[in-house]
């Protein structure tokens, strides 16, 4: 009899091991694996956005721009427009790319931008080109920007500067090293904004000869990134 308890005990226990060796064991992810998957998905997300340099920051362009009376004032006299004028359409929407591009080169926000910006820029045609390059949202895609449209072919297109150089002339769209070999070292330079972007005014006193005799001229050369686009004499 008490043999036959121990073995109907044995039995039991046998039969409990078995069932529960059958029953399946459902994994449940770590902690780590599902942050992982997330930061994958994040990574894919922030990789196709700056796919070639070709993704542009959609509100840039799209936004409405509000210009207050000072800034419509400050913008079109750099591009040359006389704001006590009424301005075509056109014209003010040229006055408001300039705002753009100058909220966005306010807005990057390391050294590496600025200065890769500022090689860039004294090649860049106008504010269209300028808004192309600041509104992509990577180094890595403004520099594949800058080798698609060749860029930098362009610093070597400057033949024709070398003879109004020559010539002891300046010329719209001439380098600032240019106008220096022309007229020489200026009597005062004033930057607008930040100085690594050579938006400047040059101030030249000149001695020019008159039928009266020699008179001191002033003459004012202002640059957009180390470029020339325009000057006036007094």
């Amino acid at each position: 009899m008490k043999t036959s308890y121990v073995f109907f005990l044995t039995f039991i226990s046998t039969c409990m091991f078995l069932s529960c060796s059958q029953v399946p064991i459902k994994t449940v992810p770590h902690e780590e694996t599902k942050v992982s998957d997330s930061t994958k998905k994040k990574d894919k997300s922030s990789t196709a956005a700056n796919d070639a340099g070709s993704e542009k920051l959609p509100s840039q362009n799209t936004t409405p721009v509000q210009l207050t009376k000072e800034e419509l004032e400050k913008y079109a006299y750099e591009i040359g427009l006389d704001p006590r004028k009424e301005l075509t359409e056109e014209e003010k929407q040229q006055v408001e790319k300039r705002k753009r591009v100058r909220t966005l080169e306010r807005a990057l926000d390391s050294q590496k931008e600025r200065l890769q910006y500022s090689k860039v820029l004294p090649w860049l045609k106008d504010d269209s080109e300028k808004l192309d390059y600041l509104t992509i949202p990577s180094i890595e895609g403004r520099q594949a920007w800058v080798n698609r449209n060749k860029i930098w072919s362009r610093a070597k297109d400057l033949k024709g500067y070398v003879e109004v150089m020559e010539s002891q002339d300046i010329a719209v769209g001439m380098p600032a090293d240019y106008v220096r070999k022309s007229w020489g070292e200026p009597s005062n330079i004033e930057a607008s904004g930040n100085p690594i972007y050579k938006n400047e005014r040059w101030k030249y006193l000149k001695q020019v000869s008159t039928p009266q005799g020699y008179r001191q001229e002033k003459r004012l050369v202002y640059f957009e990134g180390g470029r020339v686009v325009g000057w006036e004499t007094e």
